[in-house]
């Protein structure tokens, strides 16, 4: 059985009663608190994390980049929580620019400089608005559209290497994985499942498997018990 993990976009906590439950788990408290610290002596602007999560939504998702970068900082949390009690599976897939936690994971970036180099921090330059060339992304408003990537662990060195591909939407990347790689497990770094689509769900029917790392820790069953209408939201 060949795994992939996945991390999820940035709409997982989209939703102010999901981002109060998520700062209810110990790691991702933990990750929180860390980020803090880093981002008081790093950043340009100030910024009460903890609070910026816990906050009502029009708050929250009025700034994409915070969201961006606090949905980071919880995936890696998350990450954390997972790695306890299960290895790094061979295949990993998420963003590769901005704010990525799929870079902590397979140890080409420290979580420092995750918070250093995030957008939201102000250390980084804007991206000029210009006209996009072959094979680049484009940009809107300052905000580089993310770009995915497959990285497959080398059985020799146990670094992660990316995977040629011509596809730029995670989720037909996740099927081309499926298909290519005889993928048969997909763990989701939530929380949530807005990487979802049609392709994905019919995976299923295929006998592949498709979890939230949560759902794997019985220590978190609390977690979506009175959740289920925005779990199935973030799902569609």
């Amino acid at each position: 059985m060949r795994d992939a993990l996945v991390f999820n976009g940035a709409s997982n906590l989209d939703f102010q009663d999901i981002r109060a439950n998520v700062i209810r788990i110990p790691e991702v408290v933990n990750r929180i608190r860390e980020a803090q610290k880093i981002w008081d002596t790093v950043a340009t602007q100030s910024l009460d994390l903890a609070n910026f999560i816990g906050s009502e939504d029009a708050v929250f998702l009025s700034n994409i980049k915070l969201k961006s970068f606090a949905t980071a900082v919880v995936q890696v949390g998350l990450l954390d929580r997972y790695l306890k009690n299960h290895q790094l599976p061979e295949y990993v897939v998420g963003a590769i620019n901005g704010d990525s936690p799929m870079k902590v994971a397979m140890g080409q970036m420290t979580f420092l400089d995750l918070v250093a180099e995030s957008p939201a921090s102000g250390n980084v330059k804007e991206p000029a608005l210009r006209a996009v060339g072959p094979g680049e992304l484009p940009i809107l408003s300052g905000v580089q559209i993310v770009e995915y990537a497959v990285f497959k662990r080398n059985p020799q060195s146990g670094e992660f290497e990316r995977l040629a591909t011509e596809l730029r939407e995670a989720e037909r990347m996740i099927v081309e994985l499926v298909d290519q790689m005889d993928v048969n497990k997909l763990i989701m770094v939530g929380p949530g499942n807005s990487i979802f689509g049609r392709k994905i769900l019919d995976l299923t029917a295929r006998d592949v498997q498709v979890l939230e790392s949560i759902d794997l820790d019985p220590m978190l069953s609390w977690f979506w018990s009175h959740l289920k209408e925005n779990r199935l939201a973030i799902a569609n």
